[in-house]
């Protein structure tokens, strides 16, 4: 018996945007949506409105109960699993994974960055703009041939809609079939990671997420630099506390274990930054939340704020990297990585950070933070 088809189909599932909103009845979650493209405020819609296409996945020439295969892998195997994994990585007890799950984890998270319709979108509008310019060499009746991707095509004006939906299908199956191609790939590539869970600790400064919410870029340059870039990190946010950061292979311990960290206002700020960057349409958020990125935004733009802020990224950022550098140079417990340890909590804009006073904690039962 043939399975039923759904027709619209999301690409982000609900699985993960009702982490970003409220339960209303019958089970629905209602979130808020900023649209880009005129700046309007969407207030508390249902996950089911946003997000999908329709037929983005149904696969053509198929025969009739193969039709949704992908739709229903999706909804099997990843919108149905994110919940098992969004409870993993935001439990604070789990410490350490079995490699089962670290791939799963991989696995469901990375399938928001392949099965989004961006890149069918942006080859659909190349399409487009090479069929407008093939239009003006048409003859006097109207017809027209070229070449084009080492195809031969030939067809008159007037059948130019039917032309341009042949196109956008055959753009629609190549990309079915490479997303799932690169996807897996890409998965079999990042298995050595390490995993980084981040929570925020102001309550009054919360992530959003967007219709594109999974961003690959370079550590260094913060611009992508290709999907197989060694050091490229890859960010997620999970909800409006827990964001997950998957590091580069360049710097991966193939372990399984996932490293917890706490941050602030500033990696808010931040990250938020990043979201919005990506989004395509959308910008997506709990209830009220929208206003406040912005507000936070607006806050860190004004002179002397942004100032303050520059300078203590910048100082975070040194004085990290010189302990990461002592620490692969002399280990963690030599005098030299202590000293700087103790200097970096000594400080009004690292006192207060978590995983450098759960360092120090470390040094303090081994008998190594008060060693002359």
């Amino acid at each position: 018996m043939a399975k039923n088809g759904p027709i619209k189909q999301h690409y982000i599932p609900r699985s993960y945007l009702k982490n970003f909103g409220v339960e209303g009845k019958k089970g629905n979650y209602f979130v808020d949506a900023y649209r880009l493209e005129d700046d309007l405020l969407l207030e508390q819609i249902s996950t089911k409105s946003i997000c999908f296409e329709k037929n983005l996945y149904t696969i053509p020439n198929a025969e009739i109960d193969r039709k949704y295969d992908l739709e229903h892998h999706y909804a099997e195997h990843v919108d149905s699993e994110f919940p098992k994994i969004y409870k993993l990585l935001t439990d604070e007890s789990v410490k350490v994974l079995i490699p089962e799950q670290k791939r799963q984890i991989l696995y469901v998270c990375l399938s928001l960055y392949f099965r989004t319709p961006r890149f069918l979108n942006h080859q659909n509008a190349f399409t487009d703009q090479i069929l407008d310019r093939m239009l003006l060499y048409a003859n006097k009746n109207g017809d027209l041939k070229f070449t084009f991707e080492e195809e031969k095509h030939e067809f008159n004006i007037k059948d130019i809609d039917k032309v341009r939906y042949e196109f956008k299908e055959r753009n629609r199956v190549k990309f079915l079939v490479q997303h799932l191609e690169k996807w897996k790939e890409f998965v079999d590539f990042k298995y050595d990671c390490t995993i980084n869970v981040h929570r925020i600790n102001d309550k009054n400064a919360p992530l959003i997420t967007c219709d594109n919410p999974v961003s690959i870029r370079g550590m260094k340059t913060t611009r992508f630099e290709g999907i197989f870039n060694p050091n490229s990190v890859i960010t997620l946010p999970l909800d409006t506390r827990y964001y997950l950061e998957i590091f580069p292979n360049s710097i991966a311990d193939g372990q399984t274990r996932i490293h917890r960290m706490v941050h602030d206002r500033d990696y808010v700020f931040t990250t938020n930054a990043i979201i919005q960057s990506n989004a395509e349409k959308l910008i997506i958020g709990k209830p009220g939340t929208i206003e406040r990125h912005f507000e936070i935004q607006s806050s860190y733009e004004e002179g002397d704020n942004g100032e303050q802020f520059v300078e203590k990224a910048k100082y975070k950022l040194e004085q990290m990297q010189k302990f990461a550098e002592l620490c692969e140079k002399t280990g963690l417990t030599s005098n030299e990585t202590v000293a700087q340890l103790k200097k970096m909590l000594s400080h009004k804009y690292l006192k207060n950070e978590d995983q450098l006073i759960q360092m120090k904690r470390l040094l303090i039962a081994t008998g190594h933070w008060n060693r002359k």
